[in-house]
């Protein structure tokens, strides 16, 4: 076998390597004073002994509500300190948002609500005293007994409006109307005295010869009528309070076709003329600023032998301003 020789390069690592122990004695030096100065660990302690309950036992109920950490409860009589007292927490207030960085314009303050604007009191009347001032329209139409009426005033001056009417029998006699009314005595808004004047051509639906009792008995209208009288309003307090009205007139008929009742009484005249007062009072119910209704109730009260002693009249209706 051959031989084998160890290498130079060997004997010259060996001659350079140190001995161990010189290695080991700097490294004990190092790791060993640290590891000394650790404390010893304690050898865990030994479980305390829970006692099991026994067979039958009631259960403790103190140890499912107990919890670690809860403080002992205080000896009875003992003086506790008492809790101090959290302040009542301030009301929220509502912060305006910032305008934006650009917007520089000042906040708008809010707006405040519209005024109501002040009740008007209704002063248009058409049946009373008070006329409906220059330029002035009033119009109102009326369902009664014996007759349904339309009337219109137009005012001229302050204290003078034009009549216009209409009234009928239900078709058997139809009347038109035209005349003024004039305020003489104007006591503010509560009351007015006032003259009216109207005349009227009636027409009706037969001839006097072939009824005894009809159209002319029930209104004792004939072909022309007159009807001169003072009227009178009173107001009470308040923007829309009733109107009170009375109407008196002198009715004067005068008839283009007589006839002759008595079989040995001659030829009948040409014309016969009657006469009749009438009366009316009522009130106006103002139900806005222009507009109201009324209810009136009077009679008739005839001196002529072929009409009837007296006749009630009843009436209500509707007047507004225009």
């Amino acid at each position: 076998m051959a031989r084998v020789l160890p290498s130079p390069w060997t004997k010259l690592a060996g001659a350079f390597m140190p001995p161990v122990r010189l290695l080991l004695v700097p490294l004990a030096l190092v790791l060993g004073p640290p590891a000394w100065a650790q404390a010893p660990v304690a050898a865990p302690a030994a479980a305390t002994p829970v006692e099991a309950p026994r067979r039958n036992q009631a259960p403790d109920d103190a140890a499912w509500t107990e919890f670690p950490g809860r403080p002992p409860e205080a000896p009875p009589g003992a003086v506790t300190a008492p809790l101090p007292e959290v302040p009542d927490r301030p009301p929220l207030l509502q912060v305006e948002e910032a305008p934006p960085r650009g917007d520089t314009r000042p906040a708008l303050p809010p707006e405040l609500p519209a005024p109501t604007p002040a009740p008007v009191p209704n002063r248009v009347s058409l049946l009373g005293a008070r006329t409906v001032g220059a330029g002035g329209v009033a119009v109102g139409f009326s369902l009664g007994f014996p007759t349904l009426s339309a009337r219109a005033a137009v005012g001229v001056t302050s204290r003078f409006d034009v009549l216009l009417g209409f009234d009928s029998l239900y078709g058997l006699m139809n009347e038109a109307r035209l005349g003024w009314r004039w305020s003489v005595l104007d006591g503010g808004p509560r009351w007015s005295l006032g003259v009216v004047m109207e005349a009227s051509h009636a027409f009706f639906l037969r001839s006097a010869r072939a009824e005894e009792r009809g159209a002319r008995y029930v209104t004792g209208r004939r072909n022309w009528n007159v009807m001169p009288g003072l009227v009178g309003t009173f107001q009470f307090e308040g923007h829309r309070a009733k109107r009170m009205f009375l109407d008196t007139r002198y009715l004067l008929t005068v008839d283009t076709e007589p006839t002759q009742r008595t079989p040995l009484g001659g030829l009948p005249p040409d014309q016969v003329s009657a006469s009749a007062w009438t009366f009316r009072v009522g009130a106006e119910m103002p139900l806005s600023e222009k507009t109201s209704y009324f209810v009136s109730a009077g009679g008739d009260v005839r001196g002529r032998s072929v009409d009837a002693d007296f006749m009630p009249v009843v009436s209500v209706g509707i007047v507004t301003g225009l």
